[in-house]
């Protein structure tokens, strides 16, 4: 048996999700511990709980984990991002330019890359042909995400590489089907 400290708060109704939804606010609960480690939505402590929880050890999934390779120059985006995609059970690495991805291509091959336009040394468009040369085929594995989807340069590449592309700000489901494209393809 596991105890876990609980907050429990009310959060303003803009900041809930709809199942949790009540007229004045939803009621919602943190883990203590975590309360340090993320950035919760806007919390008013009302009461703290101690649940008795039965809980199973925390298993690794069956089987190989799939690679990530995440190029992000923002450091809070690219934190969610990773974040996420640990959540949802991938290896991932993370590298905030075009330059520091080359190095970690060249050290190991990677299931599924992530890809930002726009990066100090070497953006996104210079990163994809260095790699394509560099491991074959791994042009099938890119993701692109940008903010800047009137550039005609970007628009240009895009069309040629013809690779998934979200547009920031996407939600997190967009990357979901996007991730799904991409293995459904080279399946």
């Amino acid at each position: 048996m596991r105890r876990t400290l609980l907050a429990v708060g009310i959060a303003p109704l803009s900041q809930c999700s709809r199942r949790n939804r009540t007229a004045r606010g939803c009621l919602w609960g943190t883990p203590l511990a975590r309360l340090g480690a993320m950035r919760p939505r806007p919390f008013y402590p009302v009461e703290f709980a101690t649940l008795d929880v039965d809980a199973e050890p925390e298993t690794t999934p069956e089987g190989p984990t799939l690679r990530v390779l995440l190029l992000e120059d923002r450091d809070d985006f690219r934190s969610v991002l990773h974040d996420y995609l640990v959540s949802r059970s991938y290896q991932v690495t993370s590298v905030r330019s075009g330059v520091e991805g080359l190095r970690e291509i060249t050290k190991d091959t990677f299931d599924l890359i992530l890809c930002d336009m726009m990066m100090p040394q070497g953006g996104g468009e210079m990163f994809y042909w260095a790699v394509t040369r560099v491991r074959l085929g791994a042009g099938r594995r890119f993701i692109f995400f940008t903010g800047h989807q009137n550039n005609p340069a970007i628009e240009f590449f895009f069309q040629r590489v013809n690779a998934p592309v979200l547009i920031k700000p996407f939600k997190l489901e967009a990357l979901d089907s996007a991730i799904s494209n991409v293995f459904r393809k080279l399946a």
